[in-house]
């Protein structure tokens, strides 16, 4: 069976572990392209994409987050991080509180802590994982933004 006060509290280290990370890269890109982040970012603003998936020139391939070293790889509006240990986490760079669902069966998958849930779950897949988060938005646990992306109703609760 699985408990819902784990897979908010996991959904939330997600968006924290995002937003400590993405704030580690930031450190690292080259001044002139730190204003790519500050961009407002709209479906229809295609230069603004194009220019994160050719303009970034990563000065450091690692970035530090909790006495780890992160790999990451940037792309459209998305950064790629995996830990030394293989923890994935994909961030929105726009907003680190969405959390797409395919993203977030990766971090489950790969990260040490949520393997007790895990064990909960039969099979874990993009389906699975929609059908949940649209119960937990049913419950107002949760809010869908755009697609498959999704944010907690209320952060400090979990």
């Amino acid at each position: 069976m699985i408990n819902e006060a784990d897979i908010l509290k996991l959904f939330q280290l997600y968006t924290d572990m995002a937003r400590e990370l993405c704030a580690s890269m930031q450190q690292v890109i080259p001044n002139h392209q730190k204003s790519l982040l500050s961009k407002p970012l709209t479906s229809t603003n295609f230069e603004w994409l194009f220019d994160l998936i050719y303009d970034v020139e990563p000065t450091e391939e690692f970035v530090f987050y909790s006495g780890m070293q992160w790999t990451w790889h940037w792309h459209g509006e998305h950064c790629l991080f995996e830990s030394e240990q293989g923890t994935m986490i994909e961030a929105n760079i726009s907003n680190t509180d969405f959390v797409d669902i395919a993203f977030f069966n990766h971090f489950i998958q790969s990260y040490d802590g949520a393997q007790y849930v895990l064990q909960s779950i039969d099979h874990l897949d993009f389906n699975f994982t929609a059908s949940l988060f649209d119960q937990f938005a049913e419950k107002n646990l949760l809010h869908q933004q755009n697609g498959p992306e999704f944010t907690l109703v209320n952060p400090s609760d979990h």
